[in-house]
């Protein structure tokens, strides 16, 4: 009889530690998950916005590559009620930010509106148009995605 009731005690004991490292392991891969899908979420979400405000600008040559003080900047040049303006997307104290000034305006970096939490942001432009975008992310990973401004491309004459 103490065979059996030790037999069964050590079934019982197997089942839970197996229970244990199920769960543990579980507890691993949701994580895992978690913070995939949250660094594809920031990715998706700062590249889209990157790009849809790209292409509402994307006319004779108002898309360019500068600073906004010592902050990488991408320009949307336009023109609002006849009075020259100028979007700025850049990153600045660990967020991608927006900022909508008229052109010539002392406003700093600071001034702008926090949009995405990211490690780093930069910007690169070549002579044909194509605007590369390159994002740190705080998780740890980093992306880029190229863009072709049509504006550009046809004053290159592509």
């Amino acid at each position: 009889m103490q065979a059996d009731s030790a037999a069964v005690f050590l079934l019982g004991a197997v089942f839970l530690f197996l229970s244990i490292g199920l769960v543990i392991l579980g507890g691993s891969v949701y994580r895992q998950t978690l913070s995939a899908a949250s660094e594809n979420d920031e990715l998706r979400t700062a590249f889209s916005y990157i790009a849809n405000q790209i292409r509402r600008a994307d006319a004779g040559g108002a898309v360019e590559v500068g600073r906004l003080a010592e902050a990488p900047a991408l320009l949307l040049n336009q023109d609002f009620e006849g009075i020259a303006c100028v979007t700025y997307l850049y990153y600045w104290e660990g967020s991608l930010r927006e900022l909508f000034v008229e052109k010539g305006s002392e406003l700093g970096p600071e001034a702008g509106l926090p949009l995405i939490k990211l490690a780093a942001l930069d910007f690169h432009m070549d002579e044909r148009g194509l605007l590369a975008i390159e994002a740190a992310f705080n998780s740890g990973g980093s992306r880029r995605m190229l863009l072709s401004c049509r504006s550009r491309r046809k004053e290159a004459g592509y």
